[in-house]
C-alpha cells in the first residue's frame, strides 16, 4: 500500500505501518495534554496503544496462517489508524477455506481476552466500579482484554470486506456464485458504511465515518475485481498483447537513459538485454537516480524486484491479481524463450470493450472501465 513503511518481517510475512498512524499517535499525545495528564499517564497511554496494534498484527497473523494452510501465501501486513490490512496472494478457491480465514482473525483475538482473562479472574467483563481509563497500570490488562473483546465483535459486523462480511460472502457462496455472493455482501457493507458514516457526523466521532469511507471503497475495489475475472476467464495473455511497446537496454546508463526520457513520456519501459526482456522500469525510478547524480549507474541495478515475465498461454485470470495492482504496468509476454508482446491491466479493459461490443456483458465493461479510469 502506497505511503507505509515496512517495519520487520513475521515468518516471511512483512509488516508495514502506514504514514497515517501518526495522526492517531498526535491524537493520543493531544488527548493526555488536554487533559492535563503527566508523564506517566503519557506513557501508559502509548504502551496501551502499542498493546492494541500488537494485538491487531496477531488478528492478522492468524488471517494469515489460516490462509497458509490452504496453501495461500501473505504478502504483508499493513498497520493503520483504524485496524490493519493482510493482503494475501490470491482469493481462497471455495466458501469453506475463506469461512475458516475469515473467522481466524477473531478467534486470536478472543485467545487473548481468554489468557488475559488468567491474570484478572475475579473481575467481571463489564465491571462498574472498574475505571475504564488506559492511564494508568493496574487497568493495562482490564482494558486490553475488553479492546480484544471489541475487536472480534466489532469484526464480525456484516460489513463487507471486514471479517463478518467475508464469512457472510462465504456463506453465501455454498448457495450462489462467488459474483452473486459478493454483490450482495458488498450491498449490506454499503449499508452499513453509510451508518457508520451518518453515526459518525451525528456523535461527532471522526473514526466512524473513516471506517464507512474505507468499508464503501474496499468493497467496491473487490468488487470490481471479481467481475472482472469473470469477464476474462478463457481468454490467454497472447490474445491481448500489445505490440507498441517502448524499451531501453538494461546496461545503459542512468544519464544514458534520461536522454531518452527527454523525447518519451511512456511511465513504464521494457529493460531488454539485447533482444531479451529482462524486466519493468518506471522512469521514476530513472528520474530519482539522476537527482541523485548518480548518472553512471547502470539502470538493470535499478530493478529491486525479481524479473516478472509472463507465460502467453496463461490465461489472463491467473495473473491477474498481478495486473490489477498497478494497472498502467506493463509485463513482457513470453512463448517459451521467444518475447512475443507485453500486457497492463488497461490494455486488457481496452480489449474487452473492442471485442465484446455486441455482447450482453458491453455494459458491465464500460461500469468496470468508468471505475479504472
Amino acid at each position: 500500500m502506497r505511503g507505509s513503511y515496512k517495519m520487520l518481517t513475521i515468518r516471511g510475512i512483512s509488516l508495514h505501518i502506514h504514514w497515517t498512524f501518526l495522526l492517531l499517535i498526535g491524537w493520543v499525545l493531544l488527548v493526555n495534554a488536554a487533559t492535563g495528564n503527566n508523564v506517566e499517564q503519557l506513557t501508559w497511554s502509548l504502551l496501551f496503544l502499542a498493546a492494541v496494534f500488537a494485538c491487531i498484527t496477531l488478528h492478522e497473523l492468524g488471517h494469515a496462517m489460516m490462509a497458509a494452510r490452504f496453501g495461500i501465501k501473505a504478502k504483508n501486513i499493513v498497520l493503520l489508524p483504524i485496524g490493519g490490512i493482510a493482503s494475501i496472494e490470491k482469493f481462497p478457491e471455495n466458501p469453506r477455506q475463506e469461512l475458516a480465514i475469515s473467522i481466524a482473525g477473531p478467534l486470536v483475538n478472543l485467545a487473548i481476552a481468554g489468557l488475559l482473562w488468567l491474570f484478572i479472574p475475579n473481575i467481571p467483563l463489564i465491571d462498574d466500579e472498574q475505571h475504564m481509563t488506559i492511564m494508568h497500570g493496574h487497568d493495562f490488562i482490564y482494558n486490553l482484554r475488553i479492546v480484544n473483546v471489541i475487536l472480534a465483535v466489532f469484526n464480525l459486523i456484516l460489513a463487507f470486506p471486514m471479517d463478518g462480511g467475508r464469512i457472510l460472502r462465504a456463506l453465501l457462496g455454498f448457495k450462489l456464485n462467488y459474483i452473486q455472493a459478493t454483490t450482495i455482501a458488498a450491498t449490506v457493507g454499503k449499508i452499513i458504511a453509510i451508518l457508520f458514516i451518518v453515526a459518525g457526523i451525528v456523535l461527532i466521532n471522526p473514526i466512524l465515518p473513516a471506517i464507512g469511507i474505507f468499508i464503501i471503497f474496499s468493497a467496491g475495489a473487490e468488487e470490481y475485481y471479481l467481475r472482472l475475472k469473470s469477464l476474462v476467464k478463457g481468454i490467454k495473455l497472447n490474445e491481448v498483447l500489445m505490440y507498441d511497446y517502448n524499451s531501453l537496454q538494461a546496461n545503459m546508463t542512468v544519464q544514458e537513459a534520461a536522454n531518452v526520457l527527454n523525447s518519451n513520456h511512456s511511465k513504464y519501459f521494457i529493460l531488454m538485454d539485447g533482444i531479451t526482456p529482462t524486466g519493468t522500469i518506471n522512469r521514476m525510478e530513472i528520474i530519482k537516480e539522476l537527482a541523485d547524480m548518480h548518472y553512471n549507474e547502470p539502470i538493470k541495478n535499478l530493478v529491486k524486484e525479481k524479473p516478472e515475465l509472463l507465460n502467453g498461454n496463461k490465461e489472463i485470470d491467473t495473473v491477474l491479481e498481478k495486473l490489477a495492482r498497478n494497472d498502467e504496468r506493463i509485463y513482457p509476454v513470453m512463448d517459451n524463450s521467444n518475447f512475443i508482446g507485453v500486457v497492463n491491466l488497461n490494455h486488457i479493459i481496452e480489449y474487452l470493450l473492442l471485442n465484446k461490443v455486441n455482447t450482453k456483458e458491453y455494459g458491465r465493461i464500460r461500469s468496470l472501465a468508468g471505475l479504472l479510469h
